[in-house]
């Protein structure tokens, strides 16, 4: 925030009080500067004096400003600008970026120094323990959280807008981002939160065991049927040790958002969708033959196992890890868990294993959905121009490239993809092309209880329960209830 914006819903001296909370952590004012006097604060940003002299206590009780009788305001010395920043992680691997920024800012900025004081939440509990953190007024400074949260958390004002803070540093952080991933991170035109990594929806499949039987990998769905007769075929499963069916997927509630994930882009590659032009189209023919064809992979085509319904999250990647089938629908996220269980290093990672896009139905294209977690900064953030800094230091590529090889995730940004060779890491290298082709989730208040009806649909036509159609027709009454977005 470069200069005092009266058109924001943010009150005059707090806009102040982060401006030279700016300045500070920039080492634009250092420690033992004189501030400038009321007076003339309030000129240069032509403010009142009532709102600087609000601003200028509340730093000097939080210690980043001290005053002498009759010498004026000065930047508190070193011991007292130590900044303590609060951050809320599902787990460890989010911590090493935000570590390595803050220790490169240190060493840059020696006279303000940032600590980070970490809260690890298990990824299951996240949403309601931020959220709880919110209401009793304790959020952190900022904290990771799953993109698909973005919309609520921002309509619930629990995320303070990047832009009230620094649009021009926004405006370029946005240039770079992949079209779908800034979708994904976006509400009503602003960027909201800020990611460092992409994952997609894949279709894996034993690249090894195809090349033996001179196959291909399926560009539709009718090749994929093909493929799986092929190898359920006795012969074939005692020859690579496969289990009864040679498909794996995610297929109901015990799945949570990776069955959403998983088969939201496989109506899409049906032409099928939930939302569309503000309304819910989930109920239609195409809706209704893609479930038919899902259905049938299992109970008619015996392709994959009935008990889909009961797999966890990481259920069907396990199951490919294991050799156990020849393909199995993902996320490019998942690389990490097979290398991790095969003990495979990246060559004969990519040896053994292959992935391409979902198939394409009859009447769809092959199609592929990004996700990934975030970082946000929150409105509670006792240290929101520290907090941005953290952020802005983080986004270097001299941290998102070491990331991206370090956990197996596709970087988030255009140029930093374009940085990792192949030689460094061949699947991320492989992988970039589909962020750039991927869609987002729909950006919706209640996604989480719209993606709850989506997987009970799912569910709910592959037992049997109800018949794919209407199993479609009650999907999409229950997510327009859920939303207010009405039926097409």
């Amino acid at each position: 925030m470069a200069e005092i914006d009266r058109s924001l819903p943010i009150p005059i001296y707090y806009q102040f009080k982060l401006l030279i909370q700016k300045q500070i952590a920039e080492g634009k004012l250092r420690p033992g500067d004189k501030v400038p006097t009321e007076a003339e604060l309030c000129k240069r940003y032509d403010i009142s004096r009532t709102p600087v002299r609000h601003a200028l206590l509340a730093l000097v009780r939080e210690g980043l400003l001290t005053r002498r009788a009759g010498r004026g305001t000065f930047v508190a010395p070193i011991n007292k600008t130590q900044i303590t920043l609060r951050i809320t992680v599902p787990d460890t691997r989010w911590q090493w970026p935000l570590q390595e920024a803050a220790r490169l800012w240190n060493h840059e900025h020696p006279h303000t120094k940032i600590e980070l004081a970490f809260d690890v939440v298990p990824f299951r509990q996240l949403h309601d323990h931020l959220s709880l953190a919110v209401a009793q007024g304790k959020a952190p400074d900022i904290s990771v959280l799953d993109s698909v949260w973005i919309v609520e958390f921002s309509l619930r004002r629990y995320l303070l807008p990047l832009e009230e803070l620094d649009p021009d540093w926004v405006a370029k952080v946005k240039e770079n981002l992949y079209p779908s991933v800034l979708a994904t991170n976006s509400y009503a035109g602003h960027l909201c939160t800020i990611p460092t990594n992409a994952d997609t929806t894949v279709l894996w499949y034993r690249r090894d065991w195809f090349a033996s039987e001179g196959l291909h990998p399926p560009k539709t769905w009718a090749e994929l049927l093909t493929l799986g007769h092929h190898f359920r075929q006795p012969e074939v499963q005692a020859r690579y040790g496969l289990g009864t069916y040679p498909l794996a997927f995610v297929g109901g509630r015990a799945g949570g958002e990776t069955t959403t994930y998983q088969l939201l882009p496989f109506l899409w590659s049906f032409g099928a969708d939930m939302l569309k032009q503000e309304s819910v189209v989930l109920d239609s023919p195409a809706t209704n033959q893609a479930l038919t064809f899902l259905k049938g992979l299992v109970h008619t085509e015996q392709l994959a196992s009935p008990e889909v319904v009961t797999y966890h999250w990481n259920s069907a990647v396990q199951a490919f890890a294991n050799g156990e089938v020849a393909m199995a629908l993902g996320g490019t996220y998942e690389n990490y868990t097979i290398r991790s269980a095969t003990n495979w290093n990246m060559p004969t990672f990519l040896k053994h294993v292959g992935f391409v896009p979902l198939p394409a139905g009859p009447h769809g294209t092959p199609a592929t959905l990004v996700g990934g977690m975030t970082y946000g900064l929150y409105r509670q953030s006792r240290h929101p121009a520290e907090a941005l800094a953290l952020l802005k230091r983080m986004l270097t590529p001299e941290i998102l490239k070491p990331f991206s090889l370090k956990t197996g995730h596709n970087s988030a940004y255009v140029t930093v993809a374009e940085m990792i060779r192949a030689d460094e890491d061949g699947f991320l290298r492989q992988t970039a092309p589909l962020v750039a082709q991927s869609r987002s989730r729909p950006s919706l208040p209640a996604y989480e209880r719209a993606s709850a009806h989506f997987q009970e649909m799912i569910e709910a036509c592959l037992t049997g329960q109800l018949s794919c159609e209407a199993a479609a027709r009650r999907a999409a009454e229950r997510i327009s209830g859920a939303t207010g977005i009405p039926l097409a």
